[in-house]
């Protein structure tokens, strides 16, 4: 069941209890290529309009992350479509067509057949998240991430955050065969890479991210596990 309109502040609510989100602990984790591409939006923007002040010259990157947004919610909503009509119309998406077809080239390629898509899952370790896919791949179940860039990168703490909700999917008894990211470009191309779990490395960001957030956690009544 997708209960991501539950979820607020960092946190998803399940019975007024709240559990931290796992995106969210996963901010805890240093990225240094999402520092230089914040900076090097900002340098391109005043490239650009040198007469810029420095608030909307600091403003340029949240304007493009939240396109991003837009075009991730487009693409999961591809998934959606194809898992309920088992059919991808690419060229008829303008300019998120690329990341379509890259889809849909997956799919192609390998023997996929959905069986859920957009599930929250909750963890007794006091977190929850919603995960994009979990489908048989080549008669394996599989736990996949999608992830929508230009040139389809994918980055190594998705391994973490699969591991939390193949966690997460176990405490339900749900097992899962192997985990993967798949990343979709616009050019038509994917990457599909596995993953081995590491729960426990998940686990040490979410304690550094609960040390880091006391004074949140207290004002939400959040207590971990």
């Amino acid at each position: 069941m997708d209960k991501r309109n539950e979820r607020r502040g960092g946190f998803y609510w399940i019975k007024d209890k709240p559990y931290i989100s796992v995106t969210n602990v996963l901010k805890v984790i240093d990225k240094p290529a999402i520092r230089y591409w914040y900076g090097n939006q900002i340098y391109w923007a005043m490239v650009k309009e040198p007469d810029l002040d420095e608030g909307s010259a600091m403003q340029k990157p949240w304007e493009t992350s939240g396109k991003a947004k837009d075009r991730g919610s487009l693409v999961h909503s591809i998934v959606e479509a194809w898992k309920n009509i088992g059919e991808v119309r690419g060229t008829e998406l303008d300019e998120f067509g690329g990341y379509a077809t890259a889809f849909d080239n997956w799919r192609k390629d390998y023997t996929v057949n959905p069986i859920e898509h957009e599930k929250t899952v909750i963890s007794k370790h006091g977190y929850a998240g919603t995960l994009d896919l979990l489908a048989d791949v080549n008669g394996k179940k599989c736990l996949i991430d999608v992830k929508t860039n230009k040139d389809a990168n994918i980055y190594d703490e998705v391994q973490l955050q699969l591991s939390a909700y193949r966690q997460a999917l176990r405490e339900e008894g749900i097992e899962v065969d192997e985990m993967y990211a798949l990343a979709l470009g616009d050019d038509g191309k994917y990457k599909f890479k596995s993953f081995e779990e590491d729960i426990k490395t998940f686990l040490h960001a979410k304690k550094l991210w609960e040390w880091a957030n006391k004074t949140k956690c207290k004002k939400v009544g959040y207590a971990g596990n």
